[in-house]
C-alpha cells in the first residue's frame, strides 16, 4: 500500500503521442490510475520496488521517471537560510510556522499556504532557469505537540488530535491541488507518530502506553 502512494505521488510516466502503441498498460494515461499502478507494480522487481521507497523512485528499465523531495514545513526550502539552496538558492515564499498557522483556526488558510508551496515547487522544478527541488514535499508534520519542552513544537499544529487532523488534511489537499486527474505536488507526511518523544535527533523513546498511541 505504501508503494502505491509513492507511485501515485512520485512517479510521472513519460508522455506518449495518442497514436503511439503503448508497450505497457501503465503508460496509457486514459486508463484508471489504480489500474496503471497495479500494472507498474506487477512489472517491477523486488529491488525496484525497494528503490521506489527512497528519495529517487526512478525505474529506468520501465521508463518511469521519479521526482525527488523538497522540505516544505513553512515554505519551500530552496533558499539561502539553512543553506537549503546550496550554491544556487531559489527565492521562495517564507510562511509562518505550523503552530502559528494553527492559530488561524482556519483549514482554508492552511490549504492556501500549501497551494502557494505547490505552485512554487512546480515552477522551481520545471523552469529552465532553476530545474531544482522536486514534487514530493516533506510536509505537513502530523504529529501531536504532547510536551511544550520538545524542541520542535513549532512544527506541529497543536496537542488536539482532531484539530491536527483537520489542519493536516487541509495542507495535503493544498499541495495536491484540485485537478481531478493530476496532483500539483505530493505530500510526504512527516513524523506521523512519536516524533515528539524523541530522545535525540535520530532516536525516540519507547515509553509510550496504549493511551498515547491512541
Amino acid at each position: 500500500m505504501k508503494i502505491k502512494y509513492w507511485l501515485t505521488g512520485c512517479i510521472f510516466i513519460c508522455s506518449l503521442s495518442a497514436f503511439c502503441q503503448y508497450k505497457y498498460p501503465f503508460q496509457n494515461p486514459e486508463l484508471p490510475v489504480e489500474e496503471r499502478i497495479d500494472n507498474a507494480l506487477s512489472l517491477m522487481t523486488l529491488d525496484e520496488k525497494v528503490q521506489c521507497l527512497t528519495t529517487n523512485p526512478t525505474v529506468k528499465r520501465l521508463g518511469i521517471e521519479g521526482t525527488r523531495h523538497v522540505e516544505g514545513l513553512y515554505g519551500l526550502a530552496l533558499g539561502g537560510p539553512g543553506k537549503w539552496g546550496r550554491d544556487n538558492p531559489v527565492p521562495t515564499t517564507t510562511l509562518p510556522q505550523a503552530i502559528g498557522l494553527a492559530s488561524s483556526w482556519g483549514p482554508s488558510v492552511i490549504q492556501k499556504v500549501a497551494e502557494i508551496e505547490s505552485i512554487e515547487a512546480r515552477y522551481a522544478l520545471q523552469s529552465p532557469k532553476y530545474k531544482r527541488g522536486g514534487l514530493v514535499v516533506r510536509a505537513p508534520n502530523a504529529d501531536l505537540d504532547r510536551d511544550p519542552r520538545w524542541g520542535r513544537t513549532e512544527e506541529c499544529y497543536g496537542e488536539d488530535a482532531w484539530f491536527n487532523a483537520q489542519m493536516t488534511v487541509a495542507f495535503i489537499k493544498g499541495l495536491q491541488g484540485d485537478d481531478p486527474k493530476y496532483w500539483r505536488t505530493a505530500s510526504l507526511v512527516k513524523h506521523f507518530l512519536a516524533n515528539s518523544n524523541e530522545d535525540s535527533r535520530d532516536s525516540s523513546s519507547s515509553d509510550f502506553d496504549a493511551r498515547l498511541f491512541g
